[in-house]
């Protein structure tokens, strides 16, 4: 009988994106094995794009919600489908309350608060392990004694969203034309600014690309109109016409509608954001911003991918905004610098 596997999945779309690594090696050691994702509505319809999902199921609290009554319930009801084991991929004590109260009867994941009796096997060397990726996977062989660090961990596949064309709705409702390769800007991050790379040097970056006749696709939700207009207000001051070649579309899609905007997209420019490990998931050639936080963490999984990274004596502080209020760190990162970046794997 195949092993019913549950992953209860982190609440960030890139970890999210991440640890999909982990679902690809889980398949890898048993074809057989049945995978349920445990996550956030929000990010089902991109999961559903992971070929090695089985199932998905509604985590209904929200980010940081407690709820011991409710977590109680989750459990009666998840106790019922009869898992084998269950992966707790968030280091929070509560997220693994649920698999305690559905009786899973293998528990595991990495040390984190206080966990020791909700999860019974636990990997305490995550620290031996560098990148989130790897923390991930490392769970895959929580019973092997000779998988104790990065240099013992096996080789691994990155994560691969499947992705469609986009249709012709679609792009008629953007108005975008696929005429010119496009370019694609991931300038929002919701961490917070210290992510942020200045809309002044996106803008410079979108007009080089347009005058070598590319166009540009700013991609991002809601809260990412600011940026997008500051950047559009930037190029308008210095060639105005060049925005019939910019498409700002942050706010007017889904997560599938923009994984496939990505799909058709010829390159990217991104913060490190979500959309990052989109465009790494997605196999398209990209420049990543890393201003406060470190590409020995968080890096895009992608032979396509080069970063341009702070050499600050700050860096990494990963802070959410500038303790210093001058953001050195990412204004460093020059337009030029990026460009030469993004041509080397174009």
């Amino acid at each position: 009988m195949a092993s019913r596997i549950l992953v209860v999945s982190p609440a960030w779309l890139g970890d999210i994106i991440m640890c999909q690594s982990l679902l690809k090696t889980l398949k890898h050691q048993d074809p057989s094995c049945v995978i349920t994702m445990y996550a956030p509505s929000y990010a089902h319809c991109i999961i559903d794009r992971m070929s090695e999902v089985d199932e998905i199921l509604e985590n209904p609290f929200a980010h940081g919600q407690f709820d011991l009554s409710g977590r109680i319930q989750e459990g009666k009801k998840l106790k019922a489908l009869n898992f084998d084991k269950a992966y707790v991929l968030p280091n929070s004590f509560k997220s693994a309350l649920i698999p305690w109260f559905a009786n899973i009867k293998e528990r595991i994941g990495l040390k984190g608060e206080s966990r020791y009796l909700l999860l019974n096997k636990m990997r305490k060397d995550k620290n031996s392990f560098a990148r989130m990726v790897n923390r991930y996977v490392a769970l895959a062989y929580v019973d092997d004694p000779c998988v104790k660090d990065d240099s013992t961990l096996p080789s691994f596949d990155y994560p691969s969203l499947i992705t469609h064309k986009p249709s012709d709705e679609l792009l008629a409702r953007l108005k975008i034309s696929l005429d010119r390769p496009l370019l694609v800007l991931g300038c929002g991050a919701n961490y917070g600014p210290a992510k942020l790379w200045p809309p002044e040097y996106f803008a410079q970056l979108s007009l080089h690309f347009i005058k070598q006749n590319w166009s540009i696709l700013a991609l991002g939700s809601a809260k990412d109109k600011e940026t997008v207009n500051a950047i559009k207000e930037h190029i308008k001051a210095q060639s105005a016409d060049a925005l019939e070649y910019f498409y700002d579309i942050a706010g007017q899609t889904s997560l599938t509608e923009a994984l496939d905007l990505v799909g058709a997209c010829s390159a990217g420019v991104c913060n490190d954001s979500g959309l990052m490990h989109t465009l790494a998931a997605a196999n398209v050639p990209q420049a990543c911003i890393f201003g406060s936080t470190s590409t020995k963490y968080t890096p895009p999984l992608s032979d396509k991918a080069v970063c341009v990274e702070s050499t600050q004596p700050c860096h990494p502080c990963f802070k959410r905004t500038c303790q210093y209020n001058t953001y050195a760190c990412l204004k460093e990162l020059t337009v030029e610098k990026v460009i030469n970046a993004l041509n080397s794997v174009l």
